[in-house]
C-alpha cells in the first residue's frame, strides 16, 4: 500500500533551496511512498479574529490535506538560527482545531548554507512539535553547505547528499508502518 506523505515547504520563494530539497525527496522516496508538495502560499497569517469568523478555505484545505496524509515532512530554511515565519505560521494553524497533526508522524528537513546543517532551526522546531498534542515526531535531517550541492538549475545534485536524504526517507517511511 502506498504511503501518502505531505511535504510542507517553509519558504514561499520559487527558487527556494528547501523546495528543491523537497523535489529531490519526492524523486528519491521509496517506491511505496508518494511525497506531494502542498501549496501554502494562500494560507493567511494566523489571527484569532479570522479563526473566530470561520476558517479560511486555504486553512480548511491545509487541515484536510494533513488529516489525509500518513506523514508530514516540513522542509524548512533557517532564518537567524530559527524558524522562518512561513513554517511557524503553518504550525500555528495546524495547532488549532481541528488539530490535523494529531497522531500524524511529523519530521523536518532543513537545507542551509552553513556547516551546522540547520541545527538552529531544528533545535527550535523539535520542541514546538513535541509540545503539540498528539504529534508523533520522527528524527529530523539537516543538509548543510548547500551551495556546493546544487546544480546550475538550483536542484539538489550532490550524489552523497542525495544518498543520505534517500536513506533518511527510507527510515521515515519505515516509521510510518510502526505508527
Amino acid at each position: 500500500m502506498t504511503k501518502n506523505v505531505l511535504a510542507i515547504v517553509g519558504s514561499l520563494r520559487a527558487g527556494s533551496v528547501n523546495r528543491a530539497t523537497a523535489r529531490a525527496a519526492a524523486a528519491l522516496a521509496p517506491d511505496d511512498v508518494s511525497l506531494t508538495i502542498l501549496p501554502i502560499a494562500d494560507v493567511p497569517l494566523y489571527n484569532g479574529d479570522v479563526e473566530d469568523r470561520g476558517l479560511p478555505e486555504s486553512v480548511v484545505a491545509l487541515h484536510e490535506a494533513v488529516s489525509s496524509a500518513d506523514g508530514v515532512i516540513f522542509f524548512t530554511p533557517e532564518y537567524n538560527s530559527s524558524l522562518p515565519a512561513v513554517t511557524k505560521n503553518i504550525i500555528d494553524w495546524l495547532s488549532r482545531p481541528p488539530h490535523a497533526l494529531q497522531a500524524t508522524p511529523v519530521a523536518a528537513v532543513a537545507t542551509t548554507p552553513g556547516g551546522r546543517a540547520g541545527a538552529g532551526v531544528l533545535g527550535h522546531l523539535e520542541p514546538i512539535l513535541d509540545h503539540m498534542q498528539g504529534v508523533v515526531r520522527f528524527d529530523s535531517h539537516g543538509i548543510g553547505g548547500y551551495p556546493g550541492k546544487l546544480d546550475e538549475d538550483g536542484e539538489l545534485a550532490d550524489p552523497d547528499t542525495r544518498a543520505e536524504l534517500a536513506a533518511w526517507l527510507g527510515r521515515f517511511a519505515e516509521s510510518l508502518d510502526a505508527a
